[in-house]
């Protein structure tokens, strides 16, 4: 919470701060563990303890966090797995490590420089856009905090910034490396090329049945059969209940009728008004057009033009103001209001053009009326249809049966895990299918799972795994087809490369390479302006790289996505002058050096201070059974 709070106070330098600590302990590692602490006492570093009650609180502050972040609860063993608990303490130790450094150099923060830290922190401005001190306190409360400790905290963390800014907050990415990221970012190249691909070798001659067997024994693994299972899968959603819910025709008007704006358009006017600044003006106006002046000659004579007076072409509901709407709306074309009280003051109207309103016939939206209110309805009906599963599956009712009181059906799937059914076909659409592959493939055979959540309500859906087929070695016969297509794949690979080695010597020994291109029935293309990390027409992108590695002149090649080759020529190099520098690239690496000279102080700073733990406490609170903590 502390970081959320000061988060708009922090600034860069408390970023090389907090994005540090966790890779300087790592490098650290933590020494001198032993048992001689205080019962209340978890950890130390110089002469700063670290009690057992603080770090609970911030243990526990962390697993609620990523609790809320991943949507469910951590158990002790999933915290230890994810290494949460030395997570938090290396942190803590970092910054009791700076503190104790501030303190030995005589580092300190006035109690006005706190206040004025507290009071630009934009987390806790109030309504007013300022500084709010009982929103302030609120906020504090909410989260935990009394004031003084949160004052306290803020002071420790500007001393501690104080200590990094002396350390790498001035310093600069020299310019030799600006440069030099200019050039990368801004050199372009020209090249000449061609592409090979399976259209430029063979045919070949069908291999024997010797020949492919000899190529399966020696690639048994490659046509290897995965692990199947067959799950059974319950999805309910609204769409699976949607077709049971009752819907009347009468409930299908009434919708039709209570949202007319969503099956057509509305009315629209071309509206002009004038704003007079009182009422008399607005009556003399008035009477005018009352008498036959025109409502552009009373705007000509307020020296008003078009775009002083007009709204636009706009519905009943575009106009804020009411008055003026039911006015507006009131008219006929080319009409004239009399004087409207607007909120803005008095106002004349005028309407031009009127596009009549659109609406479609009910017989063409109550397929789609109906059912959207059978969704609705199955939505609502949605929960209490999962509590009767689950009841029904809590008695001792199988998947199926439970699928089948509810009226639904129990898909059934037999596929790898990746998606794919042994004969090779894709797994149909299901609800969560990324998770159900993930989870049906790491539970057992008839154990009974929770149901997944669909995001945003969707739904749920329950599957259980029913049998499983062990992976295991095809016999020939059975790859066959697979073993073909990859002979094939291999011998065209092969001759590819064999051209292509033979092209590459041509042009070495002296020929052209345009006429080398042309001379093999090859495509000559052309890419000018070619530049890293970015889309080049007609240049895939896996080959901008290799393009770049080669000399100004030289001749190179590279294997494309689908196995075709490329075969190009660069003709020329080039550097912008006035190319402008990447800001981002420049901070980012000036951002890394700062992390690398801190890293490195951090680590001597460890070195010089020494850290300790008490394992056992530790242990006790992340839930490793070990001695109790007094």
């Amino acid at each position: 919470m502390l970081q959320t709070l000061r988060k708009s106070a922090s600034g860069i330098v408390a970023k090389v701060l907090m994005g540090l600590l966790i890779i300087s302990f790592g490098i650290w590692g933590i020494a001198d563990v032993f048992r001689g602490f205080g019962g209340q006492t978890l950890a130390s570093i110089g002469s700063t303890e670290i009690s057992v009650p603080e770090f609970q609180q911030l243990y526990q502050q962390r697993l609620q966090q990523i609790s809320q972040q991943l949507k469910q609860g951590l158990t002790p063993d999933q915290a230890r797995a994810f290494g949460i608990p030395d997570q938090v303490l290396n942190e803590r130790l970092g910054e009791a490590a700076l503190d104790e450094a501030a303190r030995r150099l005589g580092l300190s923060v006035s109690d006005a420089q706190v206040v004025e830290r507290v009071q630009q922190n934009p987390s806790f401005f109030g309504p007013s856009g300022s500084f709010d001190h009982n929103y302030f306190l609120q906020l504090l409360r909410s989260n935990g905090f009394t004031e003084p400790r949160f004052v306290e905290a803020e002071r420790r963390l500007a001393q501690r910034q104080q200590l990094i800014q002396s350390l790498a907050g001035g310093m600069e990415v020299p310019q030799v490396l600006k440069d030099a990221v200019k050039r990368y970012e801004s050199e372009t190249r020209s090249v000449n090329y061609a592409i090979l691909g399976a259209a430029n070798v063979g045919p070949f001659a069908e291999p024997s049945e010797e020949q492919l067997k000899g190529f399966f024994d020696a690639r048994k693994a490659a046509f290897r059969a995965p692990e199947f299972r067959k799950i059974s899968l319950l999805a309910l959603t609204p769409e699976a209940l949607a077709g049971k819910e009752e819907v009347s025709d009468a409930d299908v008007k009434a919708f039709y009728d209570a949202n007319q704006a969503r099956f057509g358009t509305p009315e629209r006017r071309v509206i002009d008004q004038i704003v007079f600044p009182n009422a008399d003006e607005a009556k003399a106006a008035a009477d005018k057009i009352a008498a036959g002046t025109s409502f552009a000659d009373i705007a000509a004579e307020r020296k008003l033009e078009a775009k002083d007076t007009a709204l636009g072409t706009v519905t009943r509901a575009d106009i804020f103001d009411a008055a003026i709407a039911d006015a507006a709306f009131a008219l006929a074309a080319e009409g004239t209001s009399g004087v409207v009280n607007g909120r803005f003051g008095p106002v004349i109207v005028h309407v031009g053009a009127i596009t009549p309103a659109a609406v479609q016939p009910l017989a063409e939206v109550s397929a789609d009326i109906r059912k959207e209110l059978q969704l609705d309805a199955a939505r609502r009906a949605m929960l209490a249809a999962y509590d009767k599963i689950e009841d029904d599956r809590n008695a001792g009712a199988t998947l199926a049966e439970a699928a089948s009181k509810a009226g639904l059906t129990l898909q059934a799937l037999d596929t790898n895990a990746q998606g794919t059914a042994p004969d090779g076909t894709a797994l149909p659409a299901i609800p969560a299918r990324s998770d159900v592959l993930r989870l049906a493939f790491a539970t057992e055979v008839g154990a009974e799972n929770d149901p997944i959540t669909l995001p945003q309500n969707a739904g749920f859906v329950w599957y259980e795994v029913t049998d499983v087929a062990a992976p295991r070695d095809r016999t020939f016969e059975e790859a066959r087809a697979q073993v073909l297509a990859r002979w094939k794949e291999d011998e065209t690979a092969q001759a590819l490369d064999v051209k292509l080695a033979e092209l590459k010597k041509k042009i070495a020994d002296g020929a052209a390479f345009d006429l080398t291109v042309a001379d093999a029935g090859l495509e000559l293309r052309t890419a000018n302006g070619l530049r890293r990390g970015r889309a080049n027409e007609g240049v895939p992108q896996d080959a901008v790289a290799a393009i770049f590695d080669a000399r100004d002149g030289a001749v190179g090649s590279t294997t494309l996505p689908g196995d075709d080759r490329l075969l190009f020529k660069v003709t020329s190099v080039s550097l912008p002058e006035s190319a402008p520098q990447n800001d981002k690239i420049i901070a980012d690496i000036g951002q890394s050096m700062q992390n690398d000279l801190m890293t490195e102080y951090l680590v001597q700073l460890q070195s010089d201070l020494g850290a300790k733990i008490n394992r056992a406490a530790l242990d006790q609170i992340v839930g490793v059974p070990g001695e109790a903590v007094n």
